[in-house]
């Protein structure tokens, strides 16, 4: 089984949870590109360093694949963000999940949805 990490997991692991460990530090697991976008974001916010957001992305280019958003893709986000009610980018990241490749996140939109691990 492959995993599919969005920036909640990301962010969660960076900030200690634990339980994102084993999904993380195999280095098998995906990143959807639109996520580092958040991760930046989040991290700015948070009054982290560039060096410090530096270090984290390549972390993340380092223990996972980063997947672009392909037209396929981006086409299956606008039919999913408006069938699930999921904000754009969500349904971006969600549309790279699939029975193959399961969305590890803690990110509430998602609880209950198919193709979706949730840890807390």
């Amino acid at each position: 089984m492959a995993y599919l990490l969005d920036s909640y997991a990301w962010l969660e692991y960076f900030g200690g949870n634990k339980a994102y460990s084993s999904f993380i530090e195999d280095g098998s697991s995906y990143t959807a590109s639109v996520s580092l976008t958040e991760i930046i974001r989040s991290l700015l916010r948070k009054k982290a360093g560039k060096g410090q957001i530096e270090k984290c992305l390549a972390f993340i280019g380092k223990k996972s694949t980063i997947l672009p958003i392909c037209e396929d893709e981006a086409k299956k986000a606008g039919y999913l963000a408006e069938e699930q009610n999921l904000h754009f980018s969500d349904a971006l990241i969600y549309s790279l999940a699939n029975t193959d490749r399961v969305l590890v996140t803690g990110d509430k939109h998602f609880k209950g949805k198919a193709n979706v691990e949730f840890v807390k």
